[in-house]
């Protein structure tokens, strides 16, 4: 009886949020504004279109180097690789600097407009507000990423590259269009100019970017000079699992060192490696973790500490 009477109640409850989701007010003006207009029909053809173009400009030349000089399967599992890698590094591109770019006015613009306080006097919570602006601009990222999965159907033909590094690269991409999302979200919210939110988020992206592998390089040289060869176990033990972490929060290093560790190790979960104790003489073992669930959980958090702050600027009362 107490099951039969909690399932229905549940279920009713989910019906009722997904309800609310989907009439979202802000989610629906917002993207009525964007996809009524030609703008957003003709970034995406343009979009597909340069990524078709990219695509033959390297497959062509590729492809017909490798039947005049008699390649196998080898050369056009690379060939696959190759095309494949492409179209994760025009996604990673996407994600990283256009993504933002669609969220960091989303409150600034209203404040700027002025109708941010108007709105704040409807009956929408601040998280309804905070879902419908992301929803929308989530929404047509989500579509420019889905709509290249289809060409890399060519790198399943070519061989090299199986299913689970595509639902693995996937992941990563949409892991971070959402964190990189709420990262414009947020400088939208503390910032009273939009182009003060555009600056703040776009230094953000660049150093998750270009500043940690900035990082990961002094790391390395500090590393290699500071402890040199005769360096303790829990010395590098610590080197390489703080390396790894410095890995897990960059994608494009993720994504390559996830790669490597799938290639040399013909694992997609992480590897033993050894750690050589020069003073004793005795190696030691350990297992390091392929970064891109690392990377996951990193962004994952990150996306969630991002939500509540920026839900928790919406509701505060700004002091006059």
């Amino acid at each position: 009886m107490s099951e039969s009477s909690i399932k229905p109640g549940r279920i009713e409850k989910v019906r009722g949020r997904v309800r609310r989701f989907i009439q979202n007010p802000v989610m629906i003006k917002e993207l009525r504004s964007r996809m009524r207009g030609n703008r957003a029909f003709t970034i995406l053809t343009l979009y597909l279109f340069g990524m078709v173009a990219l695509i033959n400009a390297i497959y062509l030349p590729l492809s017909y180097s490798i039947r005049t000089s008699g390649g196998g399967t080898a050369e056009q599992s690379i060939l696959g690789k190759v095309i494949f890698g492409l179209i994760v590094l025009v996604q990673l591109v996407l994600v990283t600097f256009i993504a933002p770019a669609f969220t960091a006015g989303a409150i600034s613009s209203e404040k700027q407009n002025q109708s941010f306080d108007l709105l704040r006097t409807t009956l929408l919570t601040p998280r309804q507000l905070i879902i419908g602006k992301l929803a929308s601009a989530l929404s047509y990222i989500l579509l420019l990423i889905l709509a290249a999965v289809p060409l890399q159907s060519l790198a399943f033909v070519l061989g090299g590259v199986a299913i689970w590094e595509l639902l693995i690269a996937e992941m990563l991409i949409i892991v971070s269009a959402v964190a990189f999302a709420l990262i414009g979200l947020f400088f939208s919210t503390i910032m009273r100019t939009t182009v003060g939110a555009t600056v703040g988020t776009y230094a953000a992206a660049l150093f998750l970017t270009i500043g940690i592998p900035f990082i990961m390089l002094l790391f390395s040289i500090i590393q290699s000079s500071f402890y040199g060869y005769r360096s303790s176990a829990a010395g590098q033990i610590i080197n390489q699992y703080g390396l790894m972490a410095l890995v897990s929060w960059n994608l494009p290093a993720t994504l390559i060192m996830s790669e490597v560790t799938l290639l040399e190790h013909t694992s997609y979960w992480g590897f033993s490696t050894t750690v050589s104790v020069y003073a004793s003489g005795v190696p030691v073992t350990i297992w390091l973790p392929s970064p891109w669930y690392i990377y996951l959980i990193w962004y994952t958090l990150l996306a969630v500490i991002l939500y509540f702050v920026t839900i928790h600027r919406i509701a505060r009362v700004p002091e006059r």
